[in-house]
């Protein structure tokens, strides 16, 4: 563990890169109040807003670890959703006010802040109650997955609240889907050819929505799923064959930074050799850290992906992959808070680099940046 004594003041921190914070563009960061104005100039109308509360799209929601748990104890998962209220309404930027969803204080902060209370009328209350849950149980605020969830409880806010195009959208969807293909083959090989092949696309439907456990009993009996466990499972199985799809995009930006860290994050004025130590110390402890979550995240992909290939493709025994199944909740999870640090830990270095017009930097800022992304990624 790195001594706290070499990072910066992190309320200073915080502070200062505050927009940088809130502007990265990753997964961990969902920005209700830009993209509700962003729909609000195109024109939709209240039956197309995300909330029934307005004032609940003031919120930016933050996916961050929970380091004191005492007040959430119970929780399924250590990724809070943290819900940050600006203070000045037209610019986020000037500090805020913030609050994990569960903490007990909740519904008295948000009824302060947002107004949002169950006498102004029970459905809205428990509509948009349930929105903030759904983000709340995810473990990253991806656009591919929040719409997914969403849509999967029938809730189709306007489409600019998502950041993902319908190309992209149908590409990760038919990638989801060619996955799942296998297993219904699997399950339903009793079936005759033409009758299994006439039905394939519509069980691997059943399968993407993963709520008509009657059809899906086939496949819940072969994988050795708890029948009421199951539509978690398989949410969970979806949401790891994104993050694999994911990995590769992100492997690029996250190799650059690595390098970025390997030979280019050192001060290019002169400094004390003190300050020049305490900098590289940040430098490595970031490098180390950026490492281990990489390669963690590797090794649980590629034990899924083995899997996969032992049971479908190479015809062996399916117990790794029952065993996959049975602990896909908790590698979603795993994946989902890694993937989510090294994104927004890369995004942070680009916006602050691109910021500064270089990727070599003085002392002052090069010291923010990688303690900032130490603090991401531990």
């Amino acid at each position: 563990m790195l001594d706290s004594k070499k990072l910066v003041d992190w309320d200073k921190l915080a502070a200062q890169h505050l927009a940088t914070e809130l502007n990265a563009g990753s997964s961990r960061v969902y920005h209700a109040d830009r993209l509700h104005r962003l729909v609000q100039d195109s024109g939709a109308g209240p039956d197309e807003f995300l909330f029934r509360h307005p004032e609940l799209h003031r919120i930016i929601f933050i996916k961050q670890a929970i380091r004191d748990g005492q007040y959430l104890e119970g929780r399924s998962n250590r990724i809070g959703t943290k819900l940050y209220f600006a203070f000045n309404e037209t610019n986020a930027y000037e500090g805020g006010k913030s609050i994990f969803v569960g903490d007990p204080n909740f519904d008295n902060a948000l009824a302060f802040q947002a107004g949002f209370d169950r006498k102004r009328g029970v459905e809205d209350y428990i509509r948009d109650r349930d929105i903030i849950q759904i983000l709340d149980n995810l473990p990253s605020l991806d656009p591919f997955l929040l719409k997914d969830r969403l849509m999967a409880e029938a809730i189709t806010p306007h489409p600019g609240y998502f950041e993902i195009t319908q190309e992209e959208w149908t590409r990760i969807r038919e990638h989801v889907m060619a996955r799942f293909r296998p297993i219904v083959e699997f399950a339903y090989a009793g079936l005759d050819a033409a009758r299994a092949q006439a039905r394939l696309r519509q069980l691997v439907e059943k399968l993407w929505d993963a709520k008509d456990m009657d059809t899906l009993a086939p496949i819940i009996k072969a994988m050795e799923l708890d029948r009421d466990e199951a539509p978690i499972a398989l949410h969970a199985w979806k949401g790891v064959i994104y993050y694999d799809y994911r990995m590769a995009t992100l492997e690029s930006q996250i190799r650059r930074f690595a390098e970025w860290l390997g030979s280019g994050a050192e001060p290019i004025d002169l400094i004390p050799t003190a300050n020049r130590k305490i900098v590289l110390d940040v430098r490595d402890a970031t490098r180390g850290l950026l490492r281990d979550r990489w390669r963690k995240a590797r090794s649980r992909l590629e034990e899924y992906n083995d899997a996969y290939r032992k049971l479908f493709i190479d015809k062996q025994s399916p117990g790794p992959f029952i065993s996959f199944l049975g602990n896909a909740s908790d590698i979603f999870g795993e994946l989902g808070d890694a993937l989510s640090r090294l994104d927004h830990a890369t995004e942070v270095w680009r916006s602050i680099t691109d910021r500064h017009g270089s990727r070599h930097l003085k002392y002052e800022p090069l010291h923010q940046v990688l303690s900032l992304a130490y603090r991401i990624l531990e």
